[in-house]
């Protein structure tokens, strides 16, 4: 078993940039997939009302695929 882990860590002596936010989203979407294929957004959930004022009737943003990331 290899000590380095593949996955992007969050560094602690500085702000992550978007290009690193990026590649440890990438990752943790495909680590994802892995263990729960298909959508895992919910259909409702306590904050509906809240949010879909703010998105227009739907629950958030649309997914983007893991591809554009």
């Amino acid at each position: 078993m290899s000590s380095r882990s593949k996955t992007p860590s969050i560094p602690l002596d500085r702000p992550v940039t978007w290009e690193e936010w990026l590649r440890g989203r990438r990752a943790r979407r495909e680590t994802s997939q892995q263990v729960a294929p298909g959508m895992t957004r919910r259909d409702t959930g306590p904050s509906d009302r809240r949010l879909r004022q703010f998105f227009h009737g739907r629950r958030g943003l649309p997914f983007r695929p893991t591809e554009e990331l």
